[in-house]
C-alpha cells in the first residue's frame, strides 16, 4: 500500500564509524563480502557499527550538480553538459542535549579532564568521515522499536562535520545545530531488518561506490541506562563562569584580579548576571583538494585558522567602568565556561554536570545595546577565540561530560532477515 505522507513519527537517523570507507562491523578484520558475510547470514546473526543520533529535532539534505557546457563556433547550443566536479550533498539536523553520546559518535572530543580539544579527532583524521543515513519506516509506526516492517534508507557518503553549534536560552532546551558535506547520496528501498545493504561512500580516486556493507540496528529510545537515560537538559540548570586569563603566563588570575574588566555590562562572576542566551558556533569550512586522473576531491581539508564564536545576551544591569581606550591598551582574554546539570530527580536539585562547554582565550570583539518602549534593554557581547592544535589547552574549544563508550551503545547481535545480500 503507497504511503499518503511522512511524519517525525517514521524517521530514525543514525551514522557510522570513521573511515567512511572502511569497516562498519563489531567484530573480526573483514569488510563482510564474499565468504565471511555469507558465512554471517548462515549463522543469522551480526553485531553492526553504525549508531543511532538520538533526540533528533529536524533533518533536512539536498544534492546539486553543476555542470559545464561544451560550446564550439558554429552552434548556439551546447554540444554537451559535462559534469566537471562532483555532486554537492549537504545534510543539516538539530538535536536536543541530555548528554554528550551524539557528540561522541559524530567524531568530537569529550574529554573528562577538559583539557584535550573538542575537535581533537578531526585534526588528526581518526574521526573525520563517516557516513549518515536516514531511516523510514511504514507510515503510522514508531521508528523506535520497529524491526518487523521493510524500511527506506536515504544515505549520505564521505560526510565531513562542517559546523556545529549550540545555543541555550531562556524558556527553551539548549539545543546543537550540525552541518555535513558529503560526497555521494544513496537511495534503497524495501530494506528488512537485518538486511545487509551496501556503503553510500565511494572511493574517491575513481568515483566508484564501495563493496563494504553495512546493517541498521533497531533504534531505542535512548543512548543507554543511567545518565544516558536523562530525558533532555533544562535552562534551569545552566551555570556559567568567566574567568579573565593571565596573557604572561597563560594561566588564571586569581580570585581578587581575575574578575570581567571589559567596560559595558558587567560579566564578573560575582555579579547579579541576568544572561538570556548563549551560543557557540564552530564553522569548519573545508577545501576539496583534487588531482588528475581522479573525479572525485581525494580530500577536504580544513581551512585554518579556525574561529570558535560566542554570544551571550543579557538583560542590562550593573555596568563597568571604563572606555574603549581600556580596551585597546589592556586588552583581556578571557576562559567562557557554560555547565548544564543533571535535572533532580523527585523534586530534588540539578547535581552533577551534565555537559560542560569551555572556550578558551577568547576575547571581546562587540557590545550592542538595544532599548525601546515596553521592553527590557539588553545587550549582546560578542566573543572570539581560534582552534588549537591537539597540544594546545589554553586555546580552543573543549568539552566534557556524560557520554558513552561505543561498546556499550552498540546493540547486541540481531538477527538478520533471510539471507539477503544487496
Amino acid at each position: 500500500m503507497p504511503r499518503n505522507r511522512i511524519i517525525y513519527q517514521s524517521e530514525v537517523l543514525y551514522c557510522g564509524p570513521s573511515p567512511a570507507t572502511g569497516f562498519h562491523f563489531k567484530s573480526g578484520a573483514s569488510n563482510r563480502v564474499g565468504a565471511t558475510l555469507a558465512g554471517d547470514l548462515g549463522s543469522g546473526m551480526a553485531s553492526g557499527l553504525v549508531q543511532q543520533l538520538h533526540r533528533v529535532q529536524d533533518i533536512s539534505y539536498s544534492f546539486s550538480v553543476d555542470r559545464t557546457d561544451v560550446n564550439q563556433f558554429g552552434e548556439l547550443a551546447a554540444i554537451d553538459r559535462v559534469v566537471l566536479t562532483p555532486p554537492t550533498v549537504s545534510l543539516d539536523f538539530s538535536y536536543l542535549l541530555n548528554s554528550f553520546s551524539n557528540e561522541k559518535l559524530l567524531g568530537l572530543t569529550v574529554d573528562t579532564s577538559g583539557n584535550v580539544s573538542a575537535i581533537k579527532n578531526l585534526l588528526n583524521k581518526t574521526s573525520d568521515e563517516r557516513n549518515y543515513f536516514i531511516k523510514t519506516v511504514g507510515e503510522g509506526v514508531d521508528a523506535i522499536g520497529e524491526g518487523n516492517t521493510a524500511s527506506d534508507v536515504i544515505s549520505i557518503g564521505n560526510g565531513f562535520l562542517t559546523n556545529y553549534g549550540v545555543e541555550a536560552s531562556v524558556g527553551s532546551f539548549p539545543s546543537v545545530k550540525i552541518s555535513v558535506e558529503g560526497l555521494n547520496m544513496a537511495f534503497e528501498t524495501g530494506l528488512a531488518t537485518g538486511t545487509f545493504f551496501t556503503l553510500p561512500s565511494v572511493n574517491p580516486e575513481n568515483g566508484t561506490r564501495s563493496s563494504n556493507k553495512y546493517i541498521l540496528p533497531i533504534a531505542t529510545g535512548n543512548a543507554g541506562p543511567g545518565d544516558l537515560d536523562i530525558s533532555v537538559l533544562r535552562p534551569g540548570d545552566i551555570t556559567f563562569s568567566i574567568k579573565r586569563r593571565d596573557a604572561s603566563s597563560e594561566g588564571y588570575l586569581t580570585a581578587a584580579t581575575g574578575a570581567y574588566t571589559t567596560p559595558g555590562q558587567n560579566l564578573d562572576d560575582n555579579a547579579d548576571r541576568k544572561i538570556q542566551s548563549f551560543n557557540i558556533g564552530l564553522s569548519l569550512k573545508r577545501s576539496p583538494i583534487s588531482k588528475l586522473g581522479s573525479r572525485y576531491a581525494f580530500s577536504r581539508e580544513i581551512d585554518f585558522p579556525v574561529q570558535v564564536t560566542s554570544t551571550i545576551e543579557a538583560l542590562v544591569t550593573d555596568l563597568t567602568t571604563g572606555s574603549l581606550t581600556d580596551l585597546v591598551n589592556f586588552d583581556e582574554a578571557y576562559d567562557l565556561s557554560m555547565n548544564i546539570n543533571k535535572p533532580g530527580e523527585g523534586g530534588a536539585a540539578s547535581s552533577g554536570t551534565a555537559v560542560r562547554y569551555m572556550l578558551r582565550n577568547c576575547k571581546v570583539t562587540s557590545q550592542a545595546y538595544k532599548s525601546s518602549i515596553g521592553a527590557n534593554k539588553m545587550v549582546t557581547i560578542d566573543f572570539t577565540s581560534q582552534i588549537g592544535g591537539p597540544n594546545q589547552t589554553t586555546v580552543g574549544l573543549f568539552m566534557s561530560g556524560v557520554t558513552s563508550d561505543l561498546a556499550s551503545v552498540v546493540n547486541n547481535d540481531i538477527k538478520i532477515a533471510g539471507s539477503t545480500v544487496q
